[in-house]
C-alpha cells in the first residue's frame, strides 16, 4: 500500500479517499516523482522507505511472514529474462520461540546473508493524508507527527513515522497534500530482534499490500491491467494493477453482516459471493472512472486453498470478470509439489521475497 506508507517502489504513491466507509479501506496509487529531499522517517531502524538500500549480494531474495506461533519463508531467485524460480516456500508452527527456528531454517538454505525483507502486520500500522504543512524541510517531519496526533488510533509518539509528497493529483485541489504512515514502534522493534541475529541481509519491512502488488505486476494480465484478491479468514485485500504499477488496494472485512450470512465463526463459513463481488464491481468502477482506464477483465484469487477456489466458482456465477485461482507454477519455477503456496503467510512471504533493492 504505500498505504502504510511503504512504496510500492521509490516512485510511487498512495491516494486515501476518506470520509466513507468506502474510504476508510480504500487506497489508491500511480506513479509520481522520486522522492524528494523531504521524505524520509524520524527512528532509526529498518522501516519502509528508510530501508531503501542495497540489500546483499546477487542470489536468492528471502521474504518472512510471521502469525502467531509460527512464521513463513520465502526464497526466490530472480535471473534476468527468465521466470523468477522458488527455491523454498514453507510454512513452520513453532511456537513462542521463532528465532533458532528461522535461524536453522535459513542456515539449511545457506540463506543468512540473502537480502531478506520481513511483512508488517496489518493492525500495526496506519496511512493518512494530510496537508502539507507551511513549514521548513527541515521540520517537515515534526509537523507531520503532531498532525497524526488526532488521525491515528494508536500514540504517535510510540510510532515510526513516514512521508511522501504525491504529484499533481487527476482533480487538482487547493491545497498541496502528502501522505504519512505511521508504524508502531513495538512492531518495527519485534521484527527487528527476531531477525537482526539470524538474518544478516535483513534490511527491509515492507506490507501486505506491496507483497500482492509484487506477485500481482508478475501476471500476464497485468499488461492491460488486472485485479487481485488475496483471502484469509478475516479479510480479502484487493490489489489493482497494470504494467507494474498499484494503482487501487482495498481491504475488504469479510467477517461483517453480509459475508457470512448464517454468522458462524471465522473461517467457518464460505464467504457470500454476492456481496463480494458487489464489493469487488465498486473498486473496479472506481478506478476506470478515476483513471479513465479501459475495464479490468481478470481476477486472480489467491492463495490456492479449498475455500478460495470454492469462492472463484462462485464468483464465476456473479460477475463477467475471468476468475482464476493463482497457480504458482505459472509464474514461477517450482521444484517441489509443497511450494504451491496454499495458504496465506506463504503468499505474503513469497511476495516479500519479490522485493527489488529499489525497494519495489
Amino acid at each position: 500500500m504505500r498505504l502504510s506508507l511503504t512504496a510500492e517502489s521509490a516512485n510511487s504513491l498512495a491516494l486515501l479517499e476518506a470520509g466513507t466507509d468506502f474510504g476508510r479501506d480504500f487506497v489508491k496509487f500511480r506513479h509520481t516523482l522520486p522522492l524528494s529531499p523531504m521524505s524520509g522517517h524520524d527512528r532509526e531502524g529498518p522501516f519502509l522507505l528508510s530501508i531503501f538500500k542495497p540489500g546483499g549480494k546477487s542470489g536468492a531474495r528471502a521474504g518472512v511472514a510471521f502469525a502467531e506461533g509460527a512464521f513463513s519463508l520465502a526464497l526466490v531467485r530472480r535471473d534476468a529474462d527468465a521466470k523468477p524460480t522458488i527455491e523454498y516456500c514453507g510454512t513452520h508452527a513453532v511456537g513462542n520461540d521463532v528465532g533458532p527456528a528461522l535461524k536453522t531454517l535459513l542456515e539449511k538454505h545457506r540463506a543468512t546473508r540473502a537480502a531478506t525483507c520481513a511483512v508488517i502486520d496489518g493492525d500495526e500500522y496506519q496511512i493518512v493524508q494530510v496537508e502539507a504543512p507551511e513549514v521548513l524541510p527541515s521540520e517537515m517531519r515534526a509537523a507531520i507527527r503532531w498532525k497524526l496526533r488526532d488521525a491515528i488510533h494508536f500514540n504517535v509518539d510510540e510510532a515510526a513515522v513516514d512521508i511522501f509528497e504525491t504529484p499533481e493529483p487527476v482533480r487538482r485541489t487547493q491545497n498541496k497534500m502528502l501522505f504519512a504512515v505511521a508504524a508502531r514502534d513495538s512492531a518495527i522493534q519485534r521484527l527487528s530482534s527476531t531477525l537482526k541475529p539470524v538474518a544478516r541481509g535483513f534490511n527491509a519491512i515492507d506490507i501486505p499490500e506491496l507483497c500482492l502488488r509484487n506477485l500481482s505486476a508478475l501476471l500476464p494480465q497485468d499488461t492491460k491491467g488486472v485485479a487481485m484478491l488475496a483471502v484469509n479468514d478475516k479479510f480479502a485485500q484487493l490489489v489493482i494493477t497494470r504494467q507494474g504499477t498499484m494503482y487501487l488496494t482495498r481491504r475488504i472485512d469479510t467477517t461483517r453482516n453480509g459475508f457470512n450470512p448464517n454468522n458462524t465463526q471465522r473461517g467457518e463459513q464460505p464467504i457470500d459471493a454476492a456481496s463480494l463481488a458487489l464489493e469487488l464491481q465498486r473498486s473496479l468502477d472506481y478506478y476506470e472512472s478515476h483513471y479513465d482506464q479501459t475495464p479490468i477483465g481478470d481476477l486472480v484469487i489467491a492463495p490456492a486453498t479449498d475455500k478460495v477456489q470454492r469462492l472463484a466458482v462462485d464468483l464465476k456465477n456473479e460477475t463477467s470478470l475471468r476468475i482464476t485461482v493463482l497457480d504458482a507454477r505459472e509464474l514461477f519455477n517450482v521444484y517441489k509439489p509443497g511450494e504451491l503456496v496454499t495458504d496465506w503467510q506463504c503468499l505474503m512471504a513469497l511476495g516479500a521475497a519479490l522485493r527489488t533493492d529499489d525497494g519495489s
